[in-house]
């Protein structure tokens, strides 16, 4: 009897971790897709915005399956700001004020604590995970001249991508301000614990507000 219960353990213990790699994968895309989909008041994203937010560089690890779930019980609205879309690699993503782990398996992450969406430049963080399709790894694909759009929900900013280069980690200069309206979207070169970083720049070209 306690021989089967053993075996029977084993095989299911085997079968997560075979499975694994796909309920992570399944439970960050919901995340990403039903922030990006929830109906956010003007007043909830004024309450976000003036929200301190953290920066734990540091911290930041290649997320774990145990780490989507707790995200799936404690996520909520309070960190995001906006969206980021860039039709071009079927990337849609809502984007959150401070870069954590909590936040990075949500969307795309800000960077610093002043950046403003159409003034200077606006990094954004995101995770590449070996599932292409989540969170920042479409940027692989990314063309020059791309068009990426971030919003407030108020105004929408346009902006061409002007370069896509592998730098290094220590290369924290890219997110600086700058006197130029651009955007720096920043990931890792590939799906694993690595010291090389994906750097895509992109300038504004054009804004406008929403009409009610």
């Amino acid at each position: 009897m306690y021989k089967k219960m053993i075996i029977t353990m084993f095989i299911l213990l085997g079968l997560l971790l075979i499975c694994s790699p796909f309920l992570k994968g399944g439970i960050i895309a919901y995340l990403s897709k039903s922030q990006s989909e929830s109906a956010l008041t003007m007043e909830q994203l004024k309450r976000n915005n003036e929200k301190e937010a953290e920066f734990e560089f540091d911290s930041i690890e290649p997320p774990e399956l145990v780490d989507a779930i707790k995200a799936g019980f404690n996520h909520d609205q309070k960190a995001v700001i906006g969206r980021i879309t860039i039709k071009s690699v079927n990337l849609e993503l809502p984007i959150v004020k401070g870069t954590t782990n909590e936040n990075l398996l949500i969307g795309a992450a800000t960077m610093r604590p002043d950046q403003k969406m159409g003034e200077g430049n606006y990094p954004l963080a995101g995770h590449h995970l070996k599932q292409k399709s989540l969170l920042f790894g479409p940027l692989e694909n990314i063309k020059t001249g791309a068009q990426i759009v971030i919003t407030d929900f108020k105004k929408d900013y346009i902006y061409s991508v002007t370069s896509k280069k592998i730098m290094s980690e220590m290369d924290a200069d890219v997110i600086e301000e700058t006197n130029e309206k651009e955007i720096t979207l920043v990931t890792c070169d590939k799906a694993a614990e690595t010291e090389g970083r994906l750097v895509v720049k992109g300038e504004l070209v054009d804004s406008f507000g929403h009409t009610n």
